[in-house]
């Protein structure tokens, strides 16, 4: 079977060639599978080799695309630009329009709570500390859907702790599992996939007909949890979130069932692959704040602070003291220390000053010109007219 690849970006299905009459060969479906365990089996490796300083910036980053990846899912197309400032109560919440089912701040609200009891430790304390330090705006809050997120992961609890699912001690392969949770979903009102729909509009003094796509369906509160199936399956031992695990191209009813396997695992690993890079950024990250912090004493909150800037967004002097319990003397003290180091960058917003962690180049650069500045101007002249010296021997020898 001639299949065309696909590419898959947040908040937009992937689309494939597979149709229910041209199902794809029970090996390809096979071989996908195998590739998809061995991304679960390298993540899970990897989280669990990581030290504590890493586990955090780990959780901080997961969060981040966490929230994001459900509210692109939902249909909030402008989530990802608007949610740093978003975060910081200093910009409007992303655009509602007539196919997001419920205003973001709630969808966001409901994850950061659910995810604040997650039986990990270290990411439900990252949860907490974020939602304490959250200024999200509440636009659209007069939305009839309001309650949607809480029901969404409630009817995704359910489902996902509907028992039996299937599970194989030998191999502690998912696949089965999801194959059944698939099941349930195709048959869920509240997750399948909605048909397009008929909106009636007045053009030219008469109604006119024209399709509309469905309203989305709230999948990424079953990526918030699908961490749970897979580690009852034995895949993981930290049940992670996956975002962009699931999609409603699996849940089309014209999929073969070679077909719809390939596509579940195929957007399982790159939601899995999306989290090893994470993984591997923390790790780069924690050592750039032993490198610059490390002088600092154990009890210092600057180390703390800094680990939601790089791994989640900037934070405002008001926002790090209710977050990490900071006076607003403390706050300056924090702010000073990681501006001096090269960690963070002063920013001024619409009259509110934001913290911004800077980056690994940005360090680069600063210490370039310092180094630069470093020696007064007659020591440059007598190193310049050392070389030229040199130059002329080594002229001399040719």
């Amino acid at each position: 079977m001639q299949c065309s690849a696909f590419h898959y970006t947040l908040g937009m299905e992937p689309l494939t060639a597979f149709t229910l009459d041209d199902d794809a060969p029970a090996e390809d479906a096979a071989l996908t599978e195998a590739s998809c365990a061995l991304v679960l089996g390298r993540l899970d490796g990897l989280v669990a080799g990581l030290s504590d300083d890493e586990k955090t910036l780990f959780c901080m980053h997961l969060l981040r695309r966490t929230l994001i990846a459900a509210l692109l899912q939902s249909g909030f197309t402008d989530a990802e630009m608007r949610f740093d400032h978003w975060f910081a109560g200093l910009e409007r919440a992303p655009l509602e329009t007539p196919l997001t089912p419920c205003p973001a701040h709630t969808i966001v609200r409901a994850l950061l709570t659910e995810l604040g009891h997650h039986p990990w430790e270290l990411l439900s304390a990252a949860a907490r500390t974020i939602s304490a330090a959250a200024r999200f705006t509440a636009d659209g809050s007069d939305n009839s859907a309001v309650g949607l997120p809480t029901k969404a992961l409630e009817a995704a609890r359910g489902l996902i702790g509907e028992g039996p699912l299937p599970f194989v001690s030998a191999s502690s392969l998912p696949f089965a599992a999801l194959e059944q949770l698939n099941r349930r979903l195709r048959q869920s009102a509240l997750f399948a996939p909605i048909e397009r729909g008929a909106a009636v509009l007045p053009l030219l003094g008469r109604d006119v007909a024209i399709e509309r796509a469905g309203i989305r369906t709230p999948l990424w509160a079953l990526d918030a949890l699908q961490g749970r199936l897979l580690a009852s399956c034995g895949a993981w031992r930290v049940p992670l979130p996956c975002p962009g695990a699931v999609t409603a191209e699996a849940l089309r009813p014209v999929l073969g069932p070679c077909s719809r396997r390939i596509v579940m695992a195929e957007r399982l690993a790159a939601s899995v692959q999306g989290l090893i890079e994470l993984a591997e950024t923390a790790r780069r990250q924690a050592m750039r704040m032993h490198h610059s912090l490390g002088h600092l004493r154990s009890s210092a909150r600057a180390p703390q602070v800094w680990m939601l800037l790089a791994g989640f967004a900037p934070l405002g002097l008001e926002q790090m003291g209710v977050a990490f319990g900071i006076t607003r003397r403390g706050t300056y003290a924090v702010r000073d220390a990681l501006v001096d180091a090269g960690m963070a960058r002063v920013e001024t917003v619409r009259g509110k000053v934001l913290l911004v962690a800077t980056g690994e180049h940005e360090r680069a650069i600063q210490m370039s010109s310092e180094r630069s500045g470093a020696l007064p101007s007659p020591l440059l002249a007598e190193f310049d007219a050392a070389m030229d010296e040199i130059d002329r021997l080594l002229e001399r020898t040719r």
